[in-house]
């Protein structure tokens, strides 16, 4: 009988490696809940500042012609160049050059795909034109006879030029057309590189300007019409004139010499009507000058130490619909600030912690960024600065802004939308 308790006992008491866990005695009590709720006080002494980046600081100047929307005109200055050269090396005099043509380069680096005929018109600008150059000032000139125009939309449809000679000496295939215009596609970002054959008629050498042409560019389509074209902010997107000239070379007699110069955009920007309006009580982000807005969360003391914050998102309802061309978009990113200063206050660059949403032209839905991560590392450190900034991607490269309704509108102000779960109550077997 012993023997028999003790088989039984040993029996009982054996560990089965592989079976659930069926003893209440070793699981901790409680359950996981999910919570969800919109904290609609949190976001307080929110503002909007303006003139971070102004146009002519922008990396594309965009062009469009929207009727009762908007009017916007891309205008640059080309670099001079040397009205006299030396004929031959080891010279001390010089001669005058002759101008035979020029050829003038921009790049479209967005348009709208949908658009039909697109068309660039270039227009001969004053050389006077700078950063302070309004669209009132320039309308007269604007007004004139075209310099040139260029259907873009025709170009593309043209079947491409691949022979020897092409590409020996453009490096790619191009489209052409009969009154002297070229079109490349590029391939590292499938921009559109025009170019515009002007002769000395179109393309004015003017000795006592050393040669200094500025010159501006309007859209136009029978729908939609709408691009941007690279500035120079950006590598090999700015505006290019490639001047091509001949000179006599006085140790030869009757011998002429022919070669070409190239000088890029000293000043670059655009203008457009109407201009952006003045900021109000509401959030403003994007508009020229670029607006940005500071948001500071006043984070609740229960989300620093008895919650995990599943995720996280800022909800801005804007105060009207965007305006500006049909089939545009911009991005507008939250970046969490290191020290509120203010409107000054500096940026963080760690982009785990960013927050972006796209932003339609003529929605007016509510629009929410994620920021689960920003939140998160807010919960975790009560030291922190809890403040971020909106600002549009990329700034001051179009004419389009969106405003939200402040914390001074109750009805309409900023929440912080928050799912988390409570920290799990282990307990002792």
């Amino acid at each position: 009988m012993k023997r028999l308790a003790l088989l039984l006992l040993l029996c009982a008491c054996t560990d089965r490696v592989l079976a659930p866990g069926v003893c209440p005695g070793f699981c901790p009590g409680g359950t996981i809940g999910i919570k969800d709720t919109i904290l609609t006080d949190v976001i307080q002494r929110d503002s909007a500042f303006r003139g971070y980046v102004q146009a002519w600081q922008a990396e594309a100047m965009p062009i469009a012609d929207v009727p009762g929307v908007v009017d916007s005109r891309a205008i640059f200055l080309m670099g001079a160049i040397p009205p006299r050269v030396v004929a031959k090396s080891g010279d001390t005099t010089t001669v005058p050059i002759a101008v035979d043509s020029a050829r003038l380069r921009v790049v479209v680096v967005r348009r709208d795909p949908s658009s039909v005929n697109l068309r660039l018109k270039l227009y001969r600008l004053p050389i006077t034109i700078d950063s302070t150059s309004t669209f009132a000032q320039l309308a007269s000139a604007f007004s004139a006879p075209v310099v040139d125009s260029v259907n873009v939309s025709a170009l593309l449809a043209r079947p491409p030029i691949s022979d020897t000679a092409t590409l020996r000496i453009w490096g790619d295939t191009i489209r052409t057309d009969s009154a002297g215009h070229t079109l490349q596609i590029s391939r590292s970002d499938s921009s559109l590189i025009v170019y515009f054959g002007l002769d000395t008629t179109r393309a004015r050498f003017v000795v006592a300007d050393s040669g200094k042409v500025a010159y501006g560019v309007r859209v136009a389509a029978d729908v939609r019409a709408s691009a941007a074209l690279g500035a120079t902010d950006v590598f090999d997107r700015g505006p290019l004139i490639r001047w091509f000239y001949h000179y006599t070379v006085t140790a030869t007699p009757d011998s002429v010499a022919h070669t070409s110069i190239q000088r890029g955009a000293n000043f670059d920007s655009f203008v457009f009507d109407p201009p952006t309006p003045p900021l109000d009580n509401n959030l403003a982000v994007g508009g020229v000058p670029s607006a940005r807005s500071l948001l500071r969360v006043a984070m609740p003391a229960f989300m620093h130490d008895s919650i995990d914050v599943v995720r996280a998102t800022v909800v801005l309802v804007p105060v009207a619909p965007v305006q500006g061309a049909p089939g545009d978009s911009f991005s507008v990113i939250a970046r969490p600030v290191l020290t509120d200063i203010g409107a000054k206050s500096p940026l963080s660059t760690t982009s785990t912690l960013f927050g972006r949403t796209t932003i339609h032209i003529g929605a007016a839905d509510t629009v929410r960024i994620e920021l689960s991560d920003l939140v998160r590392a807010w919960a975790l450190d009560t030291s922190a600065t809890t403040t971020f900034m909106l600002g549009q991607v990329p700034e001051a490269a179009s004419y389009t802004e969106i405003r939200f309704y402040s914390s001074r509108t109750p009805a309409f102000r900023p929440a912080l939308h928050v799912t988390y779960v409570k920290r799990f109550p282990f307990g002792s077997p």
